[in-house]
């Protein structure tokens, strides 16, 4: 089955770069309206005046850790286009918390941006999908969440990530609503520009595939789950490791 996205409202968080921004041209390609939400202004403006048709879509240049900005934005989603079909939470990372022992204020920063802003949006954007009998809400969570290692506050917010995905899922099953989370190993992005080439090889040596994953095999997982072809699976976490995922 072709997947088409023919006219299909997809929310895009973290859209400027990564898997947000390949996810983004994958849904374009297929036919998607697109609202594009970071903080990166001027990458976001390049990327909607690659698109084909550039007026039909938006562009949201926004601090999502601040509450305010998220109700801005779903506010404006909700008026403009009378809700959405397809919510893509790319927003996380690290928040600069990566030690094991931190103080709570830092604890609960590292959750708002891995679980507090995806929670946010779909509280105000679920309601409407329940309206509709249908939705795709993915959230793009780390391999870590399953893993026994440092950096507990980042490792403890991708695990509960994936709680949270599993419980929503479940919630919203009867709603015709898709619930699913994917967790990757590392891809080779921006990001490893800020490592240490020592680092680089430690997380290579843990991928029995022996190389990094690449955005656009991560877009083409997520375009899938949020296709008609996904008929079926909810609160379910997809890993593409390499094989590394261990449980």
């Amino acid at each position: 089955m072709e997947q088409n996205f023919k006219d299909k409202r997809v929310l895009i968080t973290g859209a400027s770069k990564g898997l947000g921004k390949a996810a983004a041209i994958a849904f374009e390609q297929k036919g998607a309206r697109l609202a594009l939400a970071a903080r990166s202004d001027s990458k976001l403006a390049a990327l909607k005046e690659s698109f084909g048709d550039p007026g039909k879509h938006l562009i949201f240049n926004l601090d999502l850790l601040d509450s305010t900005n998220i109700k801005k934005l779903t506010s404006d989603v909700i008026k403009k286009w009378d809700g959405v079909d397809v919510i893509l939470h790319c927003v996380g990372g690290s928040m600069g918390v990566n030690e094991t022992l931190v103080d709570w204020e830092d604890f609960v920063k590292c959750l708002k941006g891995n679980i507090g802003i995806a929670s946010e949006i779909n509280r105000y954007l679920a309601p409407g999908m329940r309206e509709q009998s249908s939705g795709s809400i993915i959230h793009v969570g780390s391999i870590v969440g399953s893993e026994a290692r440092a950096s507990v506050p980042y490792n403890t917010c991708k695990a509960a990530l994936s709680g949270y995905v599993r419980s929503l899922g479940k919630e919203l099953a009867l709603k015709n609503i898709a619930v699913n989370c994917v967790t990757p190993a590392a891809a080779k992005t921006r990001i490893f520009d800020q490592m240490t080439q020592e680092h680089i090889d430690y997380m290579l040596s843990k991928i029995p595939r022996n190389r990094f994953a690449k955005v656009n095999e991560l877009a083409s997982l997520v375009t899938w789950l949020a296709s008609e072809e996904n008929s079926f699976s909810t609160s379910a976490v997809f890993d593409l490791s390499g094989g590394r995922a261990t449980y």
